[in-house]
Parts: C-alpha cells; sequence; structure tokens
C-alpha cells in the first residue's frame, strides 16, 4: 500500500492559534491548564464546584486546558459571513483548522485540488455550548410551568440560562459538512467517535480513501468543543480528574487523575508520491497506523494491554516499519495512575523484544487531554520536534512512573528540552481510549535523498457479501414481523410514548412556539419499550436503570445479526454503528441546572420557602427531568458516549477490530458502508459488523 505524506498542519489549543505559537508554548515549558470561567459553564462555575469525590450532581474539578482570546474570522469562506459568525465554537473551531491546514498545504482555494479532498472530522456525541443554551429554555419553561400551578402564582417565570439563546440550530449543519461546504471539497465527509483514540482513527481512515484511489487530498482531524459543564460532570462522576489541590503530571506516580482539554487539529494528507510527483513541502510521512479494540477485558473503561499490544503490532506490520528504528513515543498519558501504568507496560511488553529503548513523553503535560483530539497536539508535536531537531519537556515530571520489569525507566521520560539530531527520526504516537478503543501511528520524517515512493502502489476494492442481518423497527421487533410490515403495507403511527417528553408534551404553548401543530407531539413510529436480557449482555441491573436506549437497543440487534452471520467470539471483527447525538442528553443538563433556576426564580419571584420544602421542590422537578435512583453511575455519562454502544458489541463478543461510530446525517448507514469496504479490501478485519440506531423522537 502507499505511504501517506503529511503536507499541511494546523492546531487551536490552550495558549496557541498557530504552529509557531503552539512550538514556542512547548519549548518554553508552560503549563497551559486554568480554571473555568462563566463562559465556559454558561453560569458561574462555583454553582457546580464541590470538594470531594462522589458528590451528587457536582463536580469536584474547575481546572481545564480552555481556548482563550481568540476570535473566528467568518471570512474567507464559501458560505455567508453572516451564516458561520453565529455558529457554535465547534463549528468554528473545524472551519478554522481545516482552512489554516489547507492554508499551510497550498491548496487553500485549489478547486481542482479541493475538489479532489474529502474530510474526516473527529468529534464527541456530546451537546455543545449553544445546543445547552436553546434545549435550556425547553426545560425550565416546563418546570416553571408546573411550579407556576403548584403556587397557584400565575406571575411566577422561570428563565433557563442567562445567556441569549444563540440563533442557530442544533440540527441544521452537521460538523463535516458545513466544512466540506464552506472549503468546497468535492469527496467524501463524515464525522466518528472513537472516543480519546479518535484523532488517529481520523487519519487512518482519511489514509484508506487515499490509498483506495477514492480522494487525491483528505483532510483528517479532530474537534473537542463539546460543553464544558457536561465533560466536568461526566469525569467527576467518573472520578477521573485530579482534584483541584492536588497533582496532575502525566507520566509521574504521584499524579492523581486527568484534566480535560479543548481545540482542535487538523492535517492535510497526499500519497507520498503524489506529493513528491507535485513538490509539496513533506512534514512527515506515515509508516503505518494500527486499529485495535480491547475485546473482552475486566471492565469497559478499563484499559487493557493486549489491546494496546494489538495496535502496536499491527502498525508495524502495515507498512513495514521497524519498531527498531522509534526513538520517541509520544504516549497517550492522561495523568491516571491506571490509564499510564497500563500504557508503559504495553510500551514495554511490545518494545522491549527490540534493541533500542524510546524515549518517552506527553504533550498532555502542557495543557491536559483533548479527549477526542488528544492525538492532534501530539502528532504536531513530532512533526515540529523533527523539524526544529528538539524534543519538548515534559513538564512538572518529578517521580516517574515505572513499568513491571523496569525496562522502562526515569532516563527514558523527558524532563528537559534534549535534542533530536538523527538523520532519519521516526516516532511512535499513542491514543487509546474509553471502550478498549486503541490506535498507534509510526510518523517519519522525509528525505529528500530516500527512494521515490511507488505511484502504482495503491489498493483495490473488493465487494461485500452480506452474511447476517436483524432489525427493529418501530412496531416490528424482528426480521419476521418486518417483512410482515412491508407485505401487507402496515403502518406503525402512534402518539408518543408517555414518558418520552418528561412532561414536555403537555406544554402546549412551548409545542406550539417550535411549530408542533395543536400545541401537541407528532404521531410516529416510536419504540414504546422492549426486552433486553442484562445476564447474556452482562449490564448490571444498577447499570440499566441508567442505560440509555440507543445502546441498549443497538446491543441486542447487533447480537441477533452476529449470530445470523455465525461469527465467532475473538475473531478480528470491526464494529460500525451509524448515530448522531440523542437529543435526550439534554434532559441530564437540564437536572444540574435546575437547582440554580429554582433558587433564583423563587428570590426573584419574592416567594419564600423553608430549607425544607425548597430542597424537595428542587429534587422532585431534578427526578422529573432525569430520574435516578440513590448515588450516580458511570452509566449515566457511558450511555452518551458514541463509541461505547460499537466498544459494547465488540467486549460482547471479544472482537479485536476497530470499533467507532459514525456520524452524517441520513447518509451514516452508507458511509459506515464504505468504511467497512474500506476494510476489508485492505484486509484489515475478518468482518464488520453495521449497524445503526435512532430515537428521533427524543
Amino acid at each position: 500500500m502507499s505511504k501517506i505524506a503529511i503536507i499541511g498542519t494546523a492546531g487551536l489549543f490552550p495558549g496557541s492559534s498557530s504552529n509557531d505559537e503552539f512550538w514556542q508554548n512547548l519549548i518554553a515549558q508552560k503549563d497551559l491548564t486554568d480554571t473555568a470561567v462563566t463562559e465556559d459553564f454558561g453560569v458561574d462555575p462555583d454553582v457546580f464546584y464541590e470538594e470531594g469525590k462522589g458528590v451528587v450532581d457536582k463536580c469536584y474539578s474547575l481546572r481545564g486546558g480552555y481556548v482563550r482570546d481568540y476570535n473566528f474570522d467568518p471570512n474567507g469562506y464559501k458560505m455567508p459571513a453572516a451564516l458561520l459568525a453565529r455558529q457554535d465554537k465547534l463549528l468554528q473551531w473545524s472551519l478554522f483548522v481545516a482552512k489554516s491546514a489547507l492554508e499551510d498545504s497550498g491548496y487553500y482555494n485549489d478547486e481542482e485540488a479541493t475538489s479532489n479532498c474529502g474530510l474526516i472530522l473527529g468529534n464527541l456525541s456530546f451537546p455543545t455550548a449553544s445546543s445547552h443554551r436553546l434545549m435550556s429554555s425547553v426545560y425550565s419553561s416546563t418546570i416553571g410551568a408546573a411550579i407556576k400551578d403548584l403556587l397557584d402564582d400565575p406571575q411566577f417565570d422561570m428563565s433557563g440560562l442567562r445567556n441569549d439563546i444563540p440563533e442557530n440550530e442544533v440540527l441544521t449543519h452537521l460538523p463535516s459538512e458545513m466544512v466540506s461546504k464552506a472549503l468546497g471539497l468535492g469527496r467524501t465527509h463524515y464525522a466518528l467517535d472513537a472516543a480519546c483514540a479518535t484523532s488517529l482513527y481520523a487519519i487512518k481512515l482519511a489514509c484508506d480513501e487515499l490509498q483506495m484511489g477514492k480522494a487525491d487530498l483528505m483532510l483528517a482531524g479532530a474537534v473537542s468543543a463539546s460543553d464544558q459543564l457536561f465533560i466536568h460532570m461526566g469525569f467527576s462522576i467518573f472520578q477521573a480528574y485530579a482534584p483541584t489541590d492536588e497533582k496532575f503530571v502525566p507520566l509521574d506516580r504521584d499524579s492523581a487523575g486527568l484534566v480535560s482539554s479543548e481545540g482542535a487539529g487538523m492535517v492535510v494528507l497526499k500519497r507520498l508520491a503524489d506529493a513528491e510527483r507535485d513538490g509539496d513541502r513533506i512534514l512527515g510521512v506515515i509508516a503505518g497506523i494500527g486499529l485495535s479494540n480491547d475485546g473482552r477485558g475486566k471492565f469497559l473503561l478499563s484499559p487493557n494491554p493486549k489491546g494496546q499490544c494489538l495496535a502496536f503490532e499491527r502498525a508495524y506490520a502495515s507498512q513495514g516499519a521497524s519498531p527498531e528504528e522509534t526513538t520517541y513515543l509520544e504516549c497517550h498519558a492522561t495523568g491516571t495512575p491506571l490509564g499510564d501504568v497500563t500504557e508503559l507496560n504495553s510500551i514495554d511488553q511490545f518494545f522491549s523484544k527490540f534493541n533500542g529503548k524510546p524515549l518517552l513523553g506527553s504533550v498532555k503535560s502542557n495543557m491536559g487531554h483533548l479527549l477526542t483530539a488528544a492525538g492532534m497536539p501530539g502528532l504536531l508535536k513530532v512533526l515540529l520536534a523533527m523539524q526544529k531537531e528538539t524534543i519538548p519537556s515534559n513538564i512538572n515530571l518529578e517521580n516517574p512512573v515505572l513499568t513491571n520489569s523496569e525496562w522502562i525507566g526515569s532516563d527514558q521520560l523527558i524532563s528537559s528540552n534534549i535534542p533530536w539530531k538523527n538523520l532519519h527520526k521516526q516516532a511512535g504516537i499513542n491514543s487509546f481510549g474509553f471502550g478498549g478503543t486503541n490506535a498507534h501511528m509510526v510518523v517519519q520524517n522525509y528525505l529528500e535523498d530516500q527512494p521515490r515512493a511507488d505511484p502504482s502502489a495503491q489498493s483495490s476494492l473488493y465487494p461485500m457479501s452480506i452474511i447476517g442481518m436483524d432489525a427493529h423497527f418501530g412496531g416490528a421487533e424482528n426480521l419476521d414481523e418486518f417483512y410482515d410490515t412491508i407485505y401487507h403495507g402496515r403502518q406503525h403511527f402512534k402518539d408518543l410514548p408517555k414518558s418520552r417528553w418528561k412532561g414536555i408534551d403537555q406544554n402546549a404553548e412551548l409545542l406550539s412556539d417550535f411549530g408542533l401543530a395543536n400545541g401537541r407531539p407528532p404521531r410516529g413510529a416510536y419504540i414504546e419499550d422492549f426486552e433486553i436480557d442484562l445476564l447474556r449482555y452482562k449490564i448490571q441491573p444498577k447499570e440499566a436503570e441508567q442505560l440509555q436506549a440507543q445502546q441498549a437497543l443497538i446491543l441486542k440487534v447487533a447480537d441477533r445479526a452476529i449470530i445470523d452471520a455465525d461469527l465467532k467470539e475473538g475473531q478480528n471483527v470491526g464494529v460500525l454503528i451509524a448515530m448522531e447525538t440523542e437529543l435526550g442528553i439534554h434532559q441530564i443538563l437540564a437536572r444540574w441546572d435546575a437547582k440554580w433556576q429554582i433558587e433564583e426564580a423563587l428570590r426573584k419571584n419574592g416567594i419564600s420557602l423553608s430549607e425544607e420544602q425548597e430542597a424537595r421542590l428542587i429534587q422532585i422537578c431534578r427526578d422529573g427531568l432525569s430520574f435516578r435512583e440513590g448515588s450516580q453511575t458511570p452509566s449515566e455519562f457511558t450511555s452518551f458516549i458514541g463509541n461505547i454502544m460499537a466498544s459494547r458489541i465488540a467486549a460482547l463478543w471479544d472482537f479485536s477490530g476497530a470499533a467507532f461510530t459514525v456520524s452524517c446525517g441520513d447518509d451514516s448507514v452508507f458511509k459506515a458502508l464504505e468504511i467497512a469496504q474500506n476494510m476489508l479490501s485492505a484486509g484489515e478485519v475478518e468482518a464488520v459488523v453495521v449497524g445503526a440506531v435512532d430515537f428521533s423522537g427524543g
């Protein structure tokens, strides 16, 4: 298969909006983490802060890597500037890094080049700051109407978030669609979620498009710009954060946890032979990317050395790169004790079989963990280090993590900027995510006098066979019922299930404001309920209470399709699930907002309740929005993490192929099928499970 050249890069990270700023921050060994402000949470963050882990509906850390002092310029795109100016930062940041990377490559505004260019964009299926503000008023007005009736006070009024409601809409433009239109791209585009490994997955899938001859140029990258309240509450539920007064230092034994961060990064990719032919500035060469899934591990959120080592093996086997030539490893290293120790033991297990010991570092020590975009600052750091012949230091590292065998020692963990003068430079980049989603990428510097790439080294696409199926559509709970529906022309339309909209369906005035006829929810082929075998799917009863219907249904349907296909446990099988953000996710945000909103409304309306009455009112409203029995559980958060639904299937069947979700609106299933064909044609997997799920009456 043809090697891929990196010919353009761009990043928007905490403390930098250009490659030069980014590099200077690393060389100066700056700590770019900060404390959240009102702009980040939509309200004073202290409202949600409570010291100590495990406090219900509170977060115990406000630290983060935040993008500050950046103003998006909406000019220079092929869409109206006024439209782009009012979009959420997720879209604006994606636009900025894509445009900047094309400019860096020299192909911005080259219509011939962009007409043959595609985009793979990593993105979390989470609320954005804009969707939070938009949906906030839906829930607050419904609660307010109920409290007005309860208090028999016609003047009572309750508002949502204090910030103005944005003019953009939640579903008008998908991120990859808007970037593609705004830059005039003519090839495929879609978003994916592979948790914290998303960046490298996006690059790998973009490389596949080039190697299969589907495009001549590709943009690949990721954005981390989800609602910061949702992020901080979620990681507090996981108890993954380093508490405010404790140490956050990746690769340090005393690090108490991670610090989450935001930003975006993008690279421009081209077949190496084409880049050489066209005289492009080649910043680096991708010598292999290995993807894997942990399969069946101890726990869905616990990393597994087996899967990580498999990613190493696949990366070095794909293009014949030698692990012995890897002199530097940019580690995933989030700062969590379990994660860092597991990663270093995986490195030890794989690389100790070869001569030489790579040096180790992590850009997260400077700016925290960019989640979906985590691989982008790591890749840009490696490319710049190759050009500048200097490897930037890890910062604040005092007590390095050691491996069980102590093959990795403190001398390998970089504690000061060091020269990198090797003529041939090769680095590895790790990205490991929730659900056992693993990626390892091998990057080499480009030497002009090296043998030129073979322009004919492209792969061919092979036809696919469908060998198993299952379905649950509306009232048709299996394939037989689905066939019967089609044969007899049956309709499954009915009224919205009573519990689905949490009482919003009774707010006729609100529904009329949203254009719903007669102030009533629309009829549809809704799924009222369905059975799931908790024992079969290894779901604890407590977890099942919080498990979202999307994840439960696709797990059941995929399992039946896999059985129909007669696949076997432990095979190298990929799992691709087409999905979009479940808007019901905003119920949890509304639950968290309810306390301060009710307290503020009572004061504003001059209503005095006893402390016990007020607490009871808040609890009733919170449970009405998002019911929870007892304490918070991780599944309250993981139920909305896109890639987890793919990883649950992989874990159930102990599959080791790549598992992730694909988002491209109505085209999502077809994008997943195209990805599956690429994977099968390249011989990377034995089979691919392709599924889709949507509770569009959310």
